[in-house]
């Protein structure tokens, strides 16, 4: 039998990725508890890994990446003396220190898929889809119904939902650069499961990131794409949407009008939903962004009352000592660590960027990841940023620094034996 290693490759990625709630409910269950206290001891020892294995690394990244990891550390060695100074502690509050250790996830995937392209991105995918549906299945069997679809009771998280971004834009990319049936129809499957659970963030994102991939795929493949061979297949799902909607709105009216509870809820994003409650806890934290602007609040930060309120009992929405629960990556940052803290995160994601659409010619991974990672502009504003966004910029920088097809760390090896034997054969002939 033969046994296919390289699955090896995979499980950094996969250390980072099985820290969403997707996976760890499979253990946990509905216990949000015991599921934090499992999140807690795998943060703590995975950013401790990608600390030391990427300082080890050091010398493999390019000398921007050097920069940003130097200031990245400078910054937290700065954190830890403050904390000594003021607490006695190196580390006084995790849930603080957390904002900047983070973003070693990106140096670690970053040093280990740099040198090394035997990833195979069709095992990420499919570790994705069985965790996806054993969740749903297992632990959220309940949201798979239409009465939770018109009750907006989503069940799955956004983090995980907008994880299974990423299999639409592999099986999307499969059929269009190489076709097939098998990929096409998981592509609309993947999109069917996106709608139906209804995040409305990650509909927004969806959108973004088919403009980058058209984009992307247009002036940057490096094989030609004719994208005139999706009208007829475009032509038919459309007529065949009509025709099954049609038949299911009249079952089901409520789903139309939940269609344009949440289109609208789009639109009016800072009065209405889940928007207007993101819009009021941003409000109440401004005036402490504004006062702490360059470095933010810190461990002081942990420390002050929570400051958004419930309107219905004017009584705080969160419970006070447990620091501060922001839906947003850039109100979360600015709060905590600041603009010099955002300013480090964004060096690194828009210098993978510009490599990329400033790149000649791009591979089908590397568009996947590129289109993927501009997304993230956009969930930050509503989301924190998960802990797997962090792994596939590191991805994404591995691959804008290196042509995968040409450069590998085993291939590289190979090269140097060969050319040691070659020399050694020469020295015996000339003897």
């Amino acid at each position: 039998m033969k046994v296919n290693y390289s699955i090896i490759f995979a499980i950094p990625l996969l250390m980072v990725m099985f820290l969403d709630p997707m996976y760890l409910e499979l253990i946990s269950g509905d216990d949000e508890n015991t599921l934090g206290a499992i999140l807690s001891i795998l943060v703590k020892l995975n950013t401790g890994i990608a600390f030391l294995y990427s300082a080890y690394r050091f010398q493999t990244m390019s000398p921007f990446m050097r920069f940003v990891f130097a200031l990245v550390t400078i910054y937290l060695f700065g954190m830890v003396m403050e904390s000594y100074y003021k607490y006695d502690s190196f580390f006084i509050y995790p849930h603080v220190f957390q904002r900047i250790l983070l973003f070693y996830f990106v140096f670690f995937i970053y040093t280990f898929y740099k040198n090394n392209d035997y990833l195979q991105l069709r095992h990420i995918i499919n570790i994705i889809l069985i965790g996806f549906v054993l969740n749903v299945v297992l632990i959220h069997p309940e949201a798979l119904s239409i009465a939770s679809f018109t009750n907006h009771e989503r069940g799955v998280n956004a983090s995980t939902m907008y994880m299974i971004v990423i299999p639409f834009l592999y099986f999307a990319s499969k059929y269009l650069f190489e076709g097939g049936a098998y990929n096409l129809m998981m592509s609309f499957v993947v999109i069917l499961a996106i709608i139906f659970f209804q995040h409305r963030t990650i509909w927004v994102c969806m959108t973004g990131i088919i403009v980058v991939y058209v984009y992307l795929v247009k002036f940057k493949a490096a094989k030609p794409v004719n994208f005139g061979k999706l009208l007829p297949i475009a032509f038919v799902i459309a007529v065949m949407g009509i025709v099954s909607s049609a038949f299911l709105f009249s079952m089901h009216p409520e789903i139309l009008t939940k269609f344009q509870e949440n289109f609208s809820d789009i639109e009016n994003a800072s009065e209405q939903g889940t928007g207007g409650w993101r819009y009021n806890q941003f409000l109440s934290y401004l005036p402490f962004i504004q006062d702490n602007f360059l470095m933010g609040m810190r461990f002081e930060g942990f420390e002050l009352p929570i400051q958004f309120y419930r309107d219905d009992i004017d009584a705080p929405v969160f419970e006070d000592g447990n620091g501060h629960h922001f839906h947003s990556f850039y109100v979360d940052v600015l709060f905590y660590i600041g603009f010099v803290g955002m300013a480090l995160f964004m060096m690194m994601k828009i210098y993978a960027l510009r490599k990329g659409f400033t790149s000649n010619t791009l591979d089908e991974k590397q568009i996947v990841i590129l289109a993927f990672i501009s997304s993230g502009f956009v969930y930050g504003i509503s989301y924190i940023l998960p802990f797997f966004f962090y792994a596939f910029l590191g991805l994404a920088l591995a691959y804008m620094e290196q042509h995968p097809e040409n450069y590998t760390f085993i291939r590289e090896s190979g090269m140097r034996m060969r050319a040691r034997r070659r020399a050694l054969q020469k020295t015996l002939h000339s003897v």
